[in-house]
């Protein structure tokens, strides 16, 4: 079994590098899609992205170099790399610490790319499960890096509608959610609350600063961030499961957060907490949101 989750991983990697031949195949005939179907009877995030992956056409690989430029270019937000999906610089702490994790695994970067990019963290998760030995670290990678930036990645791209990358990015937020569980996601129907589970909740509104970080560390994302030129608002999204795992109220320095008994179903998503973005005095544009400030 690890010999196939590694293999998942990998082509994850490369399906999200810089486009090569195999992943201008049509969706069947990709490793990807193979890789997921080998998983897809004991894995839930495989078996519901099957068909979306099945669906990815065939296209040339100039075409699909240009799709991948664009989607990925700055002007989306759509970060490739950890330092800059988190705090919006290219090169920052998680570059150096990932660097040094590698050198102590006993490997090298090779190439251009920075050790926080995306497939590069990827392909380590591979080699971590390689051997039996390197298994257990598995989930301590996830909760240190890869789960706290791609999930919400994955979950942008799926938002896109892309015909390519919008099926490969709901399989990675999915599967490494369930991977941070280190178990299927519980099967309740949309909305729907697991029975005495619990919810995070915002009761003081101005304790709670919009940081994000209870974002980042929900494991299935169903606490988001949203933005946009007028305001910053923290969700609570009704089409996601909660674990109630409490790691957003653990996160949260003001202790705004708090969890309460989950009310069920759930079918509208929440605003837990929102603000409005002021503008700046001299260009007039909007900043961050008042409750950061």
């Amino acid at each position: 079994m690890s010999a196939l989750i590694a293999e998942l991983y990998q082509t994850l990697a490369e399906a999200l590098a810089e486009p090569s031949e195999w992943i201008t195949l049509p969706g069947k005939q990709t490793p990807l899609y193979k890789a997921a179907s080998a998983l897809a009877e004991s894995s839930l995030a495989a078996r519901k992205n099957l068909d979306a992956l099945a669906s990815i056409q065939a296209e040339n690989l100039e075409a699909r170099k240009m799709r991948y430029a664009a989607l990925f270019s700055p002007s989306n937000g759509l970060w490739l790399y950890e330092s800059a999906a988190l705090y919006g610089r290219i090169i920052g702490e998680e570059t150096f610490t990932l660097s040094r994790l590698y050198r102590a695994a006993g490997l090298e970067s090779i190439g251009a790319e920075l050790p926080d990019h995306l497939s590069v963290e990827l392909s380590f998760l591979a080699f971590l499960l390689s051997s039996e030995e390197n298994e257990q670290h598995e989930k301590q990678f996830l909760q240190n890096h890869a789960g706290r930036w791609m999930p919400e990645l994955g979950h942008a791209l799926a938002n896109t509608c892309d015909p390519v990358y919008g099926p490969i990015g709901s399989l990675l937020a999915d599967w490494l959610s369930e991977r941070a569980l280190n178990q299927e996601p519980p099967s309740t129907e949309e909305g729907e609350s697991l029975p005495g589970s619990s919810l995070p909740a915002i009761s003081q509104a101005d304790d709670c600063t919009l940081c994000g970080f209870c974002s980042q560390v929900c494991p299935t994302r169903v606490l988001t961030m949203r933005e946009d030129q007028a305001e910053t608002a923290l969700i609570l999204r009704h089409d996601l499961v909660c674990t109630s795992c409490n790691k957003c109220a653990e996160v949260c320095d003001t202790k705004a957060i708090e969890m309460v008994p989950a009310e069920s179903p759930r079918t509208e998503n929440k605003v837990l907490r929102r603000a409005e973005r002021p503008l700046c005095k001299e260009c007039e544009a909007p900043l961050i949101s008042a409750a950061e400030l």
